[in-house]
């Protein structure tokens, strides 16, 4: 069974920050900051671009543990773009899947943002699905239902939960499927999927192919799944003369290793077995360990070791002001539930004073509660409005801080007979460069909290 860890995939863009604010602002996903990458750099030596590439790379997170979405703006040599007559159907990466906890409000958003209609959900409710492109027409799927936890033996690696998405897969088109799930499986490490099927020539349909003909595998790591199809009718076009994983569209996946010894050992078995990386030795600049390999049919593949002291360089850490307090209590989760929802007491284990302005619609502490929150000078009006009674709740700032945009998630869950509280707090600050020093406050603030919370009910 595969161990394989899967830590991203990686767009080309025409224009990389536009294309990445669309995914942070529909897929409600974290900004982790920007790198811009020029010669000595030996980009060329990890990517294969030629000529030696000028680049900005930028990144997004999701639910998931040791994964991002990056986007790389190539200035040098220019992205050519894709076709018109391009197709889902012709060789290359050409389908990524995300896995979304609110459908609605995603489409909703999605609807917002797009200047094309969005297509209708097929499905019945609690599985719905829809394909669409996105402002670069690259071909995306958005699913009500996790297939990830649907595969025995993979791990959803949920890390985040407050975060509306997890990537799940991504798709590609080749022109031999045996001897591409061979190498996948043979050579990358990754696992066959049995039991469960992604996609049936039914929905083929979504992304315009309806009535082809195509046989697909579905291969997984850990925590993704890789689907390797192969088309017979439409035929599928080859990659354009020249092709360079700098054109536009989606560049390729990584594979994701937690030590340079783990990265050495299947990097040799990888090139011993007929990838081709683009240099001869793995490039090191400390913050990550990395090397490109690519296959017999020209797939490009990643292979990383970031290390996760230098995360927040290599847009494995949110960039943004994003807060994040755990505690394991010795207590039942009815009852730790019982008193995080008692608005009017948080000051009994906080440092705010606490009143109730307005009790919820269908429960006094439930969505549309408001609470004033009085501290350090300041009176804080939140509203709840999100709840999932003994597991979660979701209230958002109204007035009073120093913030254009305020939330905050309470979690509940049980845990080997104790029970386990997350607090996750984001926000964006009104005033200029203070939002990592106002995060580490609350960092404090709400770790502190969370203690007392834990030493009250623990007496």
């Amino acid at each position: 069974m595969s161990d394989r860890h899967i830590c991203q995939i990686a767009f080309t863009a025409f224009n990389a920050a536009q294309l990445r604010d669309w995914y942070h602002h529909c897929f409600g996903l974290v900004k982790c900051g920007r790198i811009f990458s020029v010669p000595p750099m030996p980009t060329d030596h990890i990517q294969g671009v030629r000529p030696n590439p000028t680049e900005t790379v930028s990144w997004l997170i999701d639910q998931q543990d040791y994964f991002q979405l990056e986007f790389f703006q190539f200035h040098r040599p220019r992205p050519r773009l894709r076709p018109f007559d391009w197709r889902p159907c012709d060789i290359g990466y050409n389908l990524a899947g995300f896995y979304v906890t609110d459908f609605d409000r995603v489409i909703n958003r999605i609807a917002g943002a797009s200047d094309r209609p969005v297509p209708v959900p097929v499905g019945e409710p609690g599985d719905r699905r829809v394909a669409l492109q996105d402002p670069e027409g690259n071909w995306i799927e958005i699913m009500e239902r996790d297939p990830v936890a649907q595969v025995e033996g993979a791990d959803p690696c949920i890390v985040r939960p407050e975060l509306l998405t997890a990537t799940r897969f991504i798709r590609l088109s080749v022109p031999d499927l045996e001897a591409s799930a061979q190498r996948f499986v043979e050579v990358l490490g990754l696992s066959l999927v049995e039991g469960f099927q992604l996609h049936t020539p039914a929905h083929e349909a979504m992304w315009g192919l309806a009535g082809a003909a195509v046989q697909t595998v579905l291969l997984r790591g850990v925590n993704f799944l890789v689907e390797i199809a192969q088309y017979q009718d439409p035929e599928p076009r080859p990659r354009p003369p020249g092709y360079q994983i700098s054109d536009q569209g989606y560049m390729n996946f990584a594979l994701g290793y937690r030590s340079a010894e783990e990265f050495d050992r299947h990097f040799e078995n990888v090139r011993r077995k007929g990838f081709t990386p683009n240099h001869d030795s793995p490039v090191d600049i400390g913050i990550f360990r990395v090397m490109y390999v690519n296959d017999p049919d020209g797939f490009s593949v990643e292979m990383l070791n970031a290390r996760k002291v230098c995360w927040s360089l290599s847009g494995f850490n949110p960039g943004e002001p994003y807060v994040q307090n755990e505690v394991l209590i010795d207590a039942s989760p009815a009852e730790t539930w019982d008193k995080l929802i008692n608005h009017g007491g948080m000051g009994e284990w906080s440092l705010f004073r606490t009143r109730i302005l307005r009790p919820g619609r269908e429960s006094p502490n439930g969505p549309g509660c408001m609470r004033r929150l009085c501290a350090f000078g300041m009176n804080i009006t939140e509203e709840v409005v999100d709840w999932d009674e003994g597991r979660r709740y979701t209230y958002r700032l109204r007035h009073g801080a120093p913030f254009r945009w305020h939330q905050g998630d309470v979690f509940v869950s049980e845990e080997h007979g104790l029970t386990r509280v997350r607090w996750a707090i984001r926000f964006e600050s009104r005033i200029p460069f203070t939002g990592k020093i106002t995060a580490w406050l609350l960092q404090k603030i709400f770790a502190r909290a969370l203690n007392n919370l834990k030493a009250q009910l623990e007496r």
